[in-house]
């Protein structure tokens, strides 16, 4: 994997994401890591989980495998959060790998 994955550590259970979520911006999309967290930017305001959801069906896509597999284990009222994706391979999770690599690799805004 790629220098600069802090964001992922590996559990018995699967794949541990550290997340840094953006709601309310105008498009969802990946943008890259900082400061050891993937930071995901999402449409949906961060109202009744829905910005949440919206950070599943997106990291779902770009793994490639079922919402169903994916959990947000702490931070589900946080931008910073930790998503378990369960029985993933490292096939799998390095298609996150090939994304970053055209990702700016230090996203602006959000200094909070």
């Amino acid at each position: 994997m790629a220098e600069g994955e802090g964001f992922l550590r590996w559990s018995p259970d699967g794949a541990l994401l550290d997340v840094r979520l953006r709601p309310g911006s105008s498009r969802s999309a990946l943008l890259g890591v900082q400061d050891g967290r993937l930071v995901i930017a999402v449409h949906s305001p961060p109202q009744q989980g829905r910005a949440n959801r919206e950070a599943l069906r997106l990291l779902s896509r770009l793994v490639r495998v079922p919402p169903s597999r994916m959990e947000i284990t702490s931070g589900q009222n946080s931008r910073n959060k930790t998503v378990l994706v369960r029985g993933v391979s490292e096939s799998e999770i390095a298609m996150l790998s090939s994304l970053l690599e055209g990702a700016d690799p230090h996203p602006s805004g959000d200094r909070r």
